[in-house]
């Protein structure tokens, strides 16, 4: 097996309050009418949606654009258009907590005229009567979206693995006597001997050479973090000589007096997240999980 490395993230977030999800299936009683400032967040997309102006008074600023994963968009006067097997999924931004989960079947195309100007080869979504549409209820914390709508989004998206089954997982991580246990990252990786480097979330890695690691299932795979405190960072793999490798990760480095806490904070974010709508992708549902985890890092004292 190669020899790789890992990357650490620099320290932000919001105060925590609630859990990320808590999912059960629901239906919003019929709305006619929104408030003017009413929005919706794009959550997840795949395939690629475009948006269309229903009126010639309205926000329709950036008609016939593509959808973004993570932007805000005026609710009224616009259409969204997606492709065969494709999916969106918004939320309403800021009224309620509800997940709206869109699936583009074929069946679909040309049959349902919700938009004033259809486009018969394409699914649409009218966001003007969104709230009239069967939703998913979730109980969301507001700091992962806010993360999500009010700053970079792509930050948080993950890059494609190149082909590896296995690779390395966002988690909270033990630090203590100037050590980081990275053993909650590597859990799916297979045992061996990796090389890792530490770096700020969207910055260059630290000033320091990759650093070595042994993991073996169920054993504490230490790494020295000499003047690290405890925060939010990115870690990734690497070659001995500080090559990239394949698979990178967020981690929490939390000090023994809050790391019980916050560990339990994040996998249970984890669990009720698998019960997200089957339209979430996995590279959305970690999004949302990083931006929790982002937001844990405020209550973490360096």
């Amino acid at each position: 097996m190669a020899l790789q490395r890992l990357w650490f993230i620099g320290k932000s977030g919001f105060p925590v309050w609630g859990v990320l999800v808590m999912v059960c299936a629901a239906a919003l009683p019929m709305i006619s009418d929104q408030q003017s400032d009413s929005r919706v967040i794009v959550v997840s997309v795949t395939g690629d949606w475009t948006r269309m102006c229903q009126a010639e008074i309205g926000d329709c600023k950036g008609a016939d654009r593509p959808v973004k994963f993570g932007e805000t968009i005026a609710a009224g006067a616009i259409c969204l258009y997606g492709p065969e097997h494709g999916s969106i999924v918004l939320k309403s931004w800021p009224h309620d907590d509800l997940l709206y989960p869109f699936q583009c079947q074929k069946e679909d195309l040309g049959k349902k005229k919700t938009c004033e100007k259809p486009r018969p080869e394409a699914c649409a979504v009218d966001l003007s009567k969104l709230r009239e549409k069967k939703s998913f209820y979730v109980r969301v914390i507001r700091p992962a979206f806010e993360r999500i709508a009010q700053s970079q989004p792509d930050k948080y998206m993950v890059a494609a693995s190149r082909g590896a089954e296995s690779e390395l997982l966002d988690a909270v991580v033990p630090i203590e006597n100037g050590q980081i246990d990275l053993q909650a990252s590597f859990r799916q990786m297979d045992p061996g001997t990796y090389y890792v480097e530490l770096g700020t979330v969207g910055a260059a890695s630290l000033s320091v050479p990759p650093s070595r690691v042994t993991f073996a299932k169920g054993q504490a795979a230490r790494v020295e973090a000499r003047g690290v405190r405890a925060g939010l960072y990115k870690l990734a793999l690497v070659t001995e000589q500080g090559e990239p490798g394949d698979s990178d990760c967020w981690i929490l480095a939390v000090a023994p007096p809050e790391y019980a806490k916050q560990t339990a904070a994040f996998e249970q974010a984890v669990s009720e997240s698998k019960k997200l709508p089957d339209e979430m992708d996995a590279g959305a549902t970690r999004a949302l999980l990083r931006a929790y985890l982002e937001s844990l890092g405020t209550a973490v004292r360096p």
